[in-house]
């Protein structure tokens, strides 16, 4: 009897959060902080033909809380803007569209996986500019805006969410007493029907909160 290999295609994307409001000053707001329930590890294994065929979806894989603060002397001006970029080492010389390349098996003719191959939802009970659908990068220059700065810039104060109106809420508020405008699910999809070389490759998703100046 034949014996049947399996091959296996790992991916590994850890999501990493960088609050901007520590070791800087800020000019309008008095606190600008993100937080996380935890750290996020998310391990993607193809060891099927279901999975190659369907892909792979994985919910609710972080969840991005925000709290800004105006200054003690109300600033008008006090808003932020939330922003979401990829990085796969390429200082090592990964190229510009492709995962970083942890482990190879084997000696595969295929190609690394492109970063376009993975998209991420990111959804709120306001419904977030990005509640529509999956998104995806096209390569480590690409900057996705979960809440964007509006230009003119129109500051979008707490509470003005509402179901037909405005989803952009960008002014002082925090998760602690406006949970739906001010808190993220994070949901990442990995397209199906691709041909890449057996092996572990990694992205990292960085999230940034920052005011805007």
């Amino acid at each position: 009897m034949q014996q049947i290999k399996r091959t296996y295609h790992q991916l590994a994307l850890f999501s990493l959060l960088l609050v901007s409001a520590l070791g800087y000053s800020q000019i309008h707001c008095g606190v600008v902080e993100l937080q996380s329930t935890a750290a996020v590890e998310a391990n993607m294994t193809f060891a099927d033909f279901s999975r190659y065929n369907a892909g792979i979806t994985l919910m609710s894989v972080a969840r991005l809380r925000v709290k800004v603060e105006n200054k003690a002397v109300v600033d008008l001006d006090c808003s932020w803007k939330l922003r979401m970029f990829i990085e796969n080492n390429s200082g090592a010389g990964t190229a510009a569209d492709k995962w970083e390349e942890v482990t190879l098996y084997g000696n595969g003719n295929a190609l690394q996986p492109l970063i376009s191959d993975l998209e991420v939802r990111v959804t709120n009970n306001c419904g977030t500019p990005l509640n529509t659908g999956f998104r995806s990068f096209t390569d480590v220059n690409d900057i996705l805006n979960i809440i964007e700065e509006l230009v003119p810039q129109v500051i979008v104060p707490e509470g003005s969410c509402t179901a037909s109106g405005t989803k952009n809420v960008n002014g002082p508020g925090s998760y602690l007493t406006n949970y739906d405008e001010y808190s993220f699910d994070v949901d990442l999809r990995l397209k199906p029907g691709f041909q890449y070389n057996p092996g572990v490759y990694k992205l990292n998703i960085r999230f940034r909160l920052e005011e805007v100046n």
